[in-house]
């Protein structure tokens, strides 16, 4: 999984029949830097089924993972390498012995 934050959409006048009401995002990876997430530059598309929006944190799956993110039994024929798995609230990290809650706004 990779944590990263949608910076865009992905639309096609033409598409696969089982892209029919799911999204294609641009999702922008997110490392760790210090205390803060920052971009490393790496920006993947990833399938949307949950409504996630530009601005919004997010977590992507890939592979075998990504097409579990949708729901059976047409799953397994979905063309996804990547999908948007969640929309991030918040999360926590160690740093320097203390953990530290970060709330995504």
């Amino acid at each position: 999984m990779m944590l990263g934050k949608v910076i865009g959409e992905v639309w096609a006048s033409r598409k696969h029949l089982l892209f029919e009401g799911r999204k294609a995002m641009l999702v922008a990876a997110l490392a760790r830097d210090g205390e803060k997430l920052s971009p490393t530059g790496e920006i993947v598309v990833a399938l949307d089924d949950i409504g996630a929006q530009p601005g919004h944190v997010v977590t992507v799956s890939w592979g075998s993972g990504a097409r579990a993110v949708f729901q059976p039994p047409d799953n397994r024929d979905i063309l996804a390498d990547a999908a948007i798995s969640r929309i991030v609230d918040g999360h926590s990290q160690e740093t320097d012995g203390r953990e530290v809650v970060i709330v995504e706004e």
